[in-house]
């Protein structure tokens, strides 16, 4: 019996000393190379990129990043591509790293036209439009009653006329229009661009814009508003572009906007327009304001963490033309303007999408 467990004993210590010894020691990481350092790719698109690590046996856990997830994204080495921009994509193994630029290209489709009026009838079509009244002073103190009258709202050589007007009406001493396209035409990014001739005088105050179609639940400002364009006559050649969001809206007095000075607006036709973009660069969504095809300015989402108090652009919108008389903007009014016809027309307005 004891020279059985000797023997056995002798066994299994001999089977220990030669496992040690057919077992290489797994020493740390010494380097860690990525099959590719650089990659262009079409947005949509997916690659795996490989680790090699030195030494072979060194089996760590490797961590992977992308500076910039907007753009490309990656999960265990597969990578794919987000949006047009650029990224970094990291491979971290103990304290080493290897990396890989990742360039993520998108080549735009065209602008198609899918809606549009060019009021080139007699009456206005209600299955685009409807016709806003009231004398409220729809929340900036505005001096007009608007109706739906053809002494305010009618069509005249092909073009959409609203006219503001010196007269008593109801609770009101001046009257306008404004129609808007709520309920029954809105859009989500795309180019929204209006064919439009400005009135002459001082307090008018003509604005052609787009108001979130969330506004019955979400309310002003959180809906989002976008003024493609404003216009007050006390300032004539001034055209004004901005946005209203939760967090930086006209109530507080810091919403976004630009102004730009452009000779010969009033009483002549001028396009003005937007760009609504999604993705537009870095994963980030923008707008870009254009006058007679010339950009004004440009808007950008917030990078990081942007929320819909900030940056409510993501949702449908309708559109909203009409020419309001004093108020915030529009300011006092110089009555004598009323010795001549104050109009705003608008020959036509247009919507094209990506498609």
């Amino acid at each position: 019996m004891k020279t059985y467990k000797w023997i056995l004993l002798s066994s299994l210590f001999a089977f220990s000393i030669a496992s040690c010894k057919s077992e290489e020691p797994i020493g740390p990481v010494q380097s860690i190379v990525l099959n590719q350092t650089g990659l262009t790719l079409i947005e949509g698109d997916s690659i795996v990129l490989t680790p090699t690590i030195t030494p072979s046996n060194s089996k760590p856990v490797i961590a992977w990043t992308s500076s910039n997830e907007k753009v490309a994204v990656v999960v265990d080495g597969k990578v794919k591509a987000m949006a047009r921009g650029n990224a970094t994509i990291n491979a971290k193994a103990d304290d080493l790293s290897a990396s890989c630029t990742i360039i993520v290209t998108r080549t735009d489709l065209p602008y198609q036209l899918v809606w549009s009026d060019e009021f080139d009838g007699t009456t206005l079509d209600l299955s685009k439009w409807s016709v806003e009244t009231g004398g409220n002073g729809w929340g900036n103190q505005e001096k007009q009653y608007y109706t739906d009258r053809p002494e305010n709202l009618r069509f005249e050589n092909g073009s959409l006329i609203i006219e503001a007007r010196k007269e008593v009406y109801l609770t009101n001493n001046y009257t306008s229009a404004r129609i808007n396209s709520r309920d029954k035409s809105a859009f989500k990014y795309g180019k929204i661009e209006a064919r439009i001739s400005l009135p002459v005088g001082k307090g008018t105050w003509g604005a052609y814009w787009m108001m979130g179609s969330n506004i019955t639940s979400a309310r002003w400002p959180l809906c989002g508003e976008i003024d493609i364009l404003e216009h007050i006559g006390s300032q004539p050649t001034m055209i004004s572009h901005a946005t209203h969001t939760s967090e930086k809206n006209g109530s507080k007095g810091n919403n976004w906007y630009f102004r730009k000075n452009v000779d010969g607006v009033e009483n002549n036709f001028h396009t003005y327009a937007i760009e609504w973009e999604e993705k537009a660069n870095e994963g980030d969504d923008n707008i870009s304001f254009y006058i007679d095809g010339i950009k004004s300015t440009t808007i950008w989402e917030p990078h990081v963490n942007a929320t819909v108090q900030q940056w409510p652009f993501k949702q449908d919108f309708f559109v909203i033309l009409n020419l309001a008389l004093g108020g915030t903007m529009g300011g006092s009014i110089d009555d004598t303007i009323f010795n001549n016809p104050v109009m705003m027309k608008v020959d036509y307005v247009k919507v094209y999408q990506r498609k």
